[in-house]
């Protein structure tokens, strides 16, 4: 099946109340493990590739190999640079067949970030591409004072009408990686972002953010939720694991290949389900 564009694939989200896992992968394993989950649950995924690997040849690489996997796949799949920094990294996920970028141009004041990313916006739409954006940005590990870094609505409606953008990553409490402390999630803001802005809603930092903070977000607007360090922390897991109990084994398809994407497919599967609304 054709892959298909992040607008695409957040109407069917919106249209089903549910939210679209987005798997951030770096190797075939994660990629097949991913795919795989998709096609035996029937339901659209986004495969995301971080800006990191576009520095060399990697990216290009991992979306030969997902548009490959994508053609013998009987449900959606989206394509997606994950947190894109410059114009040079959008311009390669285009050449490299992407069907979906995000600009995260969070760093900078309301007005910067709405230059870059109307700039991004344009040139991904002159070449069918949907485009995410970030207001707000993920809290810094041991933050005791949020307010500064979370998503204004007032300013969340501005940016998505001015920009044009296709998706919001909004900051309402979440962070990257694993949590010391259990986060709060700022819904009563998030609810209010949901009725001000016209555009699908996505959280960052979905891994390890309790189950029951994740499920009341998708009530109240999420539709795209990113994956990246439980399906890392699965990966390295299960190699260790492997390499212990087989030190002296020298076959990586048996001893590690397979184990290790074993090991992914099972956490796949579980957020795909539980975002889904089905667990």
């Amino acid at each position: 099946m054709p892959l298909i564009t992040l607008y695409e694939a957040l109407k069917i989200a919106e249209k089903s109340n549910f939210a679209i896992g987005a798997f951030n992968i770096g190797n075939y394993e994660s990629c097949k493990a991913v795919i795989d989950c998709a096609i035996e649950q029937k339901l659209p995924v986004i495969i995301q590739i971080f800006n990191r690997l576009f520095n060399d040849t990697k990216a290009r690489d991992l979306s030969a190999l997902v548009k490959g996997m994508a053609e013998y796949a009987d449900i959606p799949i989206v394509l997606h640079l994950d947190h894109g920094k410059t114009i040079t990294h959008v311009e390669k996920a285009i050449q490299y067949g992407f069907t979906s970028v995000m600009i995260d141009a969070s760093e900078y004041d309301m007005e910067e970030n709405i230059r870059l990313t109307k700039e991004v916006v344009d040139l991904a739409h002159s070449h069918g591409i949907s485009v995410e954006a970030e207001l707000g940005r993920l809290l810094p590990k041991g933050t005791i004072d949020q307010e500064n870094f979370l998503t204004v609505p007032e300013e969340a409606k501005e940016f998505a009408e001015t920009t044009g953008v296709d998706a919001l990553a909004v900051a309402i409490g979440t962070s990257h990686g694993f949590y010391k402390e259990t986060p709060f999630i700022d819904l009563e803001r998030l609810k209010a972002i949901y009725a001000l802005v016209q555009v699908p809603l996505v959280l960052h930092g979905g891994s390890c953010t309790p189950d029951a903070e994740v499920k009341k977000s998708i009530s109240c607007g999420i539709r795209k939720i990113n994956i990246a360090t439980e399906l890392h922390q699965a990966y390295i897991n299960g190699m260790a694991i492997q390499a212990e109990i087989h030190k002296n084994k020298f076959s990586p398809i048996d001893v590690y290949n397979i184990p290790v994407y074993e090991k992914m497919k099972e956490v796949t599967g579980q957020k795909m389900a539980f975002f889904a609304l089905r667990s």
